[in-house]
């Protein structure tokens, strides 16, 4: 809900014309949860990826491209590469080394789980050659993180099809260790291949009918009285909690919201139907 009210914040200017993208990033964030994909990389670089990007071209228009070389630069640029390959550096070192980690393919098996893989594939290659047509300068950032992503995509394609089943059982260490994994990753399994399709329709239908409310209220009323309008009915409709509980909930997230995005960041709050008709309500309820 916090992604929502931060990006309904800063794109209110396009009037919510970003409405399917925020739609399209929720299909897309239960994708990566059902696929265990990680979904913080991209929240951080949706939010960040601009600020980054603009602060990247100052510093080459200011200083060119020497302050790449000082040590705390190189230092960063370190950690990220780390970061990244720690994973497969990983995989190395607990098959034995890179002939033990090749070893382990086989003939190709396709499933149905391979076709997000392929979408996310194709997505970043439509991407790229949207790219390549932008000046030089505009092209540089999209292009390698494209590139990385592409990479990464690629590899992850050619693992789920081509690697062999271990073939054995696990043992209770290896099912302790997975269960300590799963919970240090702080996710939950999502596995809905033996469900009924029409329960599927069902709870998708609910989950983004709730949040195409969310976004009409926040056009309609604006975004802080939305969200305790939304966390009352949410937690009393879909979670059964009482008002004890759903009172202060509300009433601790509006706080938070209004101190973060109104008075600390001075967001300029996007116009609402509300405040079209009643320009009076307009800096007397925050955000109308």
């Amino acid at each position: 809900m916090l992604c929502l009210v931060y990006i309904g914040a800063f794109e209110g200017k396009r009037e919510w014309g970003d409405l399917y993208a925020l739609l399209f990033f929720g299909v897309l964030g239960w994708a990566l949860k059902h696929f265990k994909w990680p979904r913080p990389p991209l929240v951080r670089g949706g939010i960040l990826g601009g600020v980054l990007e603009r602060y990247m071209f100052i510093s080459i228009q200011r200083y060119g491209t020497s302050w790449l070389t000082r040590p705390v630069v190189v230092l960063m640029f370190t950690l990220a590469a780390v970061s990244l390959f720690r994973p497969l550096l990983q995989d190395v070192r607990a098959h034995g080394g890179v002939r033990g980690l090749l070893s382990g393919f086989g003939r190709p098996r396709f499933s149905w789980q391979n076709l997000f893989p392929m979408f996310l594939l194709a997505l970043f290659g439509v991407m790229m050659s949207e790219a390549t047509e932008w000046n030089p300068l505009a092209r540089i950032v999209p292009l390698i993180v494209g590139s990385g992503a592409i990479l990464f995509c690629l590899l992850a394609l050619i693992n789920d099809v081509f690697k062999r089943s271990a073939g054995k059982r696990e043992t209770l260490d290896e099912m302790a260790r997975g269960q300590v994994e799963q919970k240090i990753h702080m996710d939950i399994k999502s596995n809905v291949g033996d469900m009924p399709w029409q329960k599927l329709l069902l709870r998708g239908g609910i989950f983004f009918g709730w949040m195409a409310g969310f976004l009409g209220s926040m056009a309609l009323i604006g975004i802080i009285p939305t969200v305790p309008l939304f966390i009352a009915l949410f937690m009393r409709i879909e979670g059964r909690e009482r008002w004890r509980i759903v009172l202060p909930m509300a009433a601790v997230m509006c706080a938070f919201i209004y101190v973060l995005f109104d008075q600390l960041l001075a967001i300029p709050w996007p116009p609402t139907v509300l405040g079209d008709f009643f320009p009076s309500l307009r800096g007397v309820v925050p955000s109308v």
